[in-house]
């Protein structure tokens, strides 16, 4: 009950609230917006010579300690593989106070049946632990590939917000509450 009375006053400081990458302009994925309860981020990052991501939503556009929050990835495929490629999601605090937590996950369409051209959605959830006290989180995405522990090169780095590693910061979520 708490969530509903809170969540409308923090769509109309949203815009001032998401941390957003430097994107290119061709991503398709609309930017933060106040209407409704999603927010999208759009993104640009080549990853390798697979996919562009060319962003995510997120339903609601923030989260609770406790509650949780829809994260909807777009690819775009730029070439095939034989590879089954998979995503790694890291969600850490954005004061660094707290430890890491890894949503990592096969694709629901695994790499190996995309075709050049073609847009993919994944969808994942985040919840975030009752005890996480903490203004925002970072989430960091990238593919990996589990049998060689290998992660994707960003092929773009200058274009996109990375940590260095191979990791692109998607967003900086604002907590509530």
């Amino acid at each position: 009950m708490r969530q509903r009375l809170v969540l409308p006053s923090l769509l109309l400081l949203l815009p001032a609230c998401i941390v957003e990458a430097p994107t290119s302009e061709k991503s398709g994925v609309s930017p933060a917006r106040s209407q409704g309860k999603q927010a999208g981020v759009p993104n640009g990052a080549i990853l390798g010579d697979l996919a562009e991501l060319q962003g995510a939503t997120f339903l609601p556009p923030s989260v609770t300690p406790g509650d949780s929050t829809q994260v909807v990835l777009v690819f775009r495929a730029l070439k095939a593989t034989a590879d089954d490629w998979q995503v790694f999601v890291h969600v850490e605090d954005a004061d660094g106070r707290q430890e890491r937590m890894n949503v990592d996950h096969p694709l629901r369409r695994p790499t190996s049946t995309w075709k050049p051209g073609e847009q993919i959605q994944d969808s994942f959830v985040v919840t975030l632990p009752v005890t996480w006290r903490t203004r925002a989180v970072n989430i960091y995405v990238g593919l990996w590939l589990p049998r060689t522990e290998e992660r994707m090169p960003i092929r773009n780095p200058q274009a996109v917000r990375t940590d260095g590693n191979n990791r692109v910061l998607l967003v900086q979520l604002p907590v509530a509450g």
